[in-house]
């Protein structure tokens, strides 16, 4: 707008200038002409004869000494007879000082000047059709400023209609741009395409939502069809499994409770290492291979070297699965504990001793080797349980448990749990957890609980 005006203020000091000088050359053109005219009136005039005498007018602002009166009169010439003009009397005493007494003291000399009684309407014309030019010019110059402005305008805004038109028929790709446009348009092309590209990052974001919401739901669902196996504690001992479960996808931890034909009991614990749709498929793959071995009869040993075989040559690449197991020797109370890259220890009450034990047995997580590996690193861990003692099982993520104030549950808070899980069984523990949580947790949490109560047996 800046420019426009500048170049209109250009356009308008040169039609000024060229209308004034213009205007100056018509007023000397028409003053040389009037003087002419005066003068070829009164030598016409003159030549005819005129009868020249005083005459009765309006009289003229003149200097002092001057007498000047004008006023058209009907004239009688000798030859050209009577004649129209107007007439100019000019008066004006002696200029020099004469004697009084003389016969030029008191005397005027009076000239009688005879112009054309109609102007001449030439130079009027001429002053009309400069200011016409001058003025059509402007004009046309303005127009012609503007329409280059609104054309220099205009397309910019063309362009920046197409790419949000191009954008809202799904070319996310495109980006608004106003190149060679004024600054005005550019700053309004800028921030269009920031809001464009607002829009589409909204539009990204909630289309993430809704997927990850949808793939929420269908977890949950899978989780509800994947529930826990639970089975009966053999005599003289107890045998309690929950599953904390997330609010979102969850993480895919799981625990299992089997009996096989034996009459043998088998906790386990496990967690996989990835979320979402895999996280589920591998928790279903992971819970399915594990109890088809326990069920069949097998140690924990030789039950996670089955299922890491049949993992590694399923799995892709860098997927895996945690688990830690016991098995139950009810006959004795004698326990195997074997855990398969599990990062949470089994923790043991000792009754006899009033003291939680951590117990960890070595050995890499399930899927990552064909078997030599995992087998060499595989170790069981054999105790024998005595009356009132109990061993917690539970998943690594419950080391990261947070409170609403951003406070860890850490080891100290875990163990806490496990002591009142012992004390007075998983579902206190679990209304102890979620009052710190303050709901539900960030990731699915599996626990586990094996205790002896022999001691309450009659002999």
């Amino acid at each position: 707008m800046i420019g426009l005006g500048l170049l209109v203020s250009v356009i308008a000091t040169v039609a000024g200038y060229a209308l004034w000088d213009g205007a100056q050359k018509v007023a000397r053109e028409a003053t040389d002409r009037a003087q002419l005219e005066v003068a070829q009136r009164t030598g016409e005039l003159l030549r005819d004869g005129v009868r020249e005498g005083p005459i009765t007018g309006r009289s003229l602002p003149s200097p002092d000494g001057v007498n000047v009166q004008v006023a058209k009169v009907q004239l009688q010439t000798e030859q050209g007879g009577e004649q129209e003009a107007r007439v100019f009397q000019v008066s004006a005493g002696n200029a020099s000082s004469p004697q009084p007494g003389s016969a030029e003291a008191g005397s005027e000399r009076t000239r009688m000047i005879y112009a054309p009684s109609m102007r001449s309407t030439m130079e009027s014309q001429r002053l009309i059709i400069l200011i016409l030019l001058v003025c059509g010019g402007t004009v046309v110059g303005t127009v012609i400023v503007g329409a280059f402005t609104a054309r220099k305008v205009a397309e910019p805004l063309r362009s920046i209609v197409d790419d949000v038109a191009a954008i809202s028929r799904g070319r996310l790709d495109r980006r608004v741009n106003a190149d060679g446009a004024p600054k005005e348009v550019t700053y309004l092309a800028r921030a269009v395409d920031r809001m464009v590209q607002d829009l589409l990052a909204g539009q990204r974001d909630r289309e993430a939502l809704d997927q990850k919401q949808r793939e929420a739901e269908s977890l949950r669902e899978l989780r509800r069809n994947l529930r826990p196996l639970s089975s009966d504690a053999p005599y003289g001992f107890s045998i309690e499994t929950t599953l904390v479960e997330s609010d979102g996808a969850g993480s895919g931890d799981f625990v299992d409770s089997l009996r096989d034909e034996e009459g043998q009991s088998t906790l386990v614990v496990g967690s996989t290492a990835t979320r979402g749709m895999p996280g589920a498929l591998l928790l279903a793959m992971t819970r399915a291979y594990l109890r088809g071995a326990f069920l069949q009869g097998s140690c924990p040993a030789i039950a996670f070297d089955r299922t890491n075989a049949s993992l590694n040559r399923d799995l892709a690449r860098g997927l895996f699965a945690s688990a830690i197991a016991l098995t139950l020797h009810a006959e004795n109370g004698s326990i195997e504990l074997v855990s398969a890259g599990h990062k949470a220890p089994a923790v043991r009450w000792d009754a006899a001793a009033g003291q939680l034990r951590k117990l960890q047995p070595n050995g890499i997580a399930l899927g990552f080797d064909q078997g030599p590996i995992f087998r060499k690193s595989l170790e069981t861990l054999e105790l024998t349980l005595a009356p009132g003692d109990a061993i917690f099982l539970f998943s690594p993520s419950a080391f990261e448990c947070e409170s609403p104030s951003g406070k860890k549950l850490g080891e100290a808070g875990v163990y806490s749990l496990a002591k009142l899980a012992i004390e007075n069984g998983l579902e206190a523990m679990e209304a102890k957890l979620q009052q710190f949580l303050g709901g539900a947790p960030a990731d699915d949490l599996a626990f586990a609980l094996l205790r002896d109560n022999r001691f309450d047996l009659e002999p």
